[in-house]
């Protein structure tokens, strides 16, 4: 039982397992199988933007303009697509996993070598990124006739009767988890997020780490703007405004440190869930839509609070056990 609750993602599990017996009671037709695929479809996007910004997050930094690169590369996609159908859609994903590197890149420049404070530093890149991307759409917006099918298949064609975007999604989740825990340049983010001067003694050098952590959560909101355009079938420079808010609460719901070196893929996972089932679960209720942000809200410091006291227990238990060795 010990091992159970003292799990850093046991809060979360309760309220997980609360929100799905609320469903089930309340809103049946939720888990109907042509509902559950929609709702992770829907909500899949959350996934590539909440693992890009918790690298960032365990890094030390923060990231706010991870919206802006994702509307940055679901234009240029839009624009590529509509005027280019010949050419193979595998090359768009190309394209905007680049366009994101490249944004990371500049983002991992200004925070890791220039020094600027990464809030100050994301924010001012946030209004450049969507001014590009203003420019570059003119301002106009594509609509689903102006998208190839084999474009909008890229995401919402299925293989293995699941969406291709779930797949994708899938993928990120594996890589990020086998990234973070399973390699050198992973543990040195934790490093890093954890004490500066302390890797900084160990030879980890943090402006190549910030760089690496930015360069990779921009090449993964690249690849969220173009499965994100081809999965609604509609691009704006306007697309995901205020998604980075809600991914910076997915991290934080899941358990990762808003000052670094903690935090799991397993968690930023079974928030997403929580994220998604909320705002299925409210959508269908009559009434009830023009409360989803603050009820968002709400939930989010419930769980919060349960983790907080979680691990509070934890480190006690194992405080008064290394009292009881002595």
């Amino acid at each position: 039982m010990r091992k159970i609750t003292g799990n850093k993602n046991f809060g979360l599990m309760v309220g997980l397992i609360v929100l799905l017996i609320l469903a089930a009671v309340i809103t049946p037709d939720l888990y109907s199988v042509g509902s559950l695929m929609n709702m992770l479809r829907n909500n899949c996007v959350f996934v590539f933007l909440a693992v890009g910004e918790m690298i960032v997050i365990i890094s030390g930094g923060i990231d706010i303009s991870i919206s802006c690169i994702m509307a940055l590369s679901g234009c240029v996609c839009s624009l590529l697509q509509f005027h280019h159908p010949q050419v193979p859609v595998f090359l768009w994903l190309i394209v905007a996993v680049l366009i994101g590197m490249v944004c990371g890149m500049f983002n991992g420049f200004v925070v890791g070598t220039l020094k600027v404070t990464p809030m100050i530093a994301t924010l001012g890149t946030n209004y450049i990124f969507r001014g590009l991307a203003f420019i570059i759409s003119s301002g106009a917006w594509w609509y689903p006739h102006q998208y190839q099918m084999t474009f909008q298949n890229f995401s919402i064609g299925k293989t293995a009767g699941i969406y291709n975007i779930i797949w994708f999604a899938a993928l990120i989740l594996i890589l990020a988890a086998v990234f973070l825990n399973d390699t050198t340049p992973g543990r040195r983010i934790y490093a890093v997020g954890t004490n500066k001067e302390s890797a900084k003694v160990s030879g980890i050098r943090e402006s190549r780490v910030m760089l690496m952590s930015y360069t990779i959560c921009g090449a993964v909101c690249g690849l969220a703007g173009m499965l994100y355009v081809a999965n609604f079938a509609v691009g704006n420079f306007a697309i995901g405004d205020g998604f980075e808010m809600t991914a910076i609460a997915i991290c934080i719901l899941g358990g990762v440190s808003i000052i670094g070196g903690q935090g799991r893929v397993g968690g930023v996972f079974i928030a997403v869930l929580m994220m998604s089932i909320i705002t299925s679960f409210i959508s269908m209720l009559p009434g009830l839509s023009v409360w989803q942000d603050a009820i968002k809200g709400a939930i989010i410091i419930i769980a919060v609070g349960i983790n907080i006291w979680t691990a509070r227990s934890t480190r006690r238990r194992e405080l008064k056990e290394r009292g009881a060795m002595l």
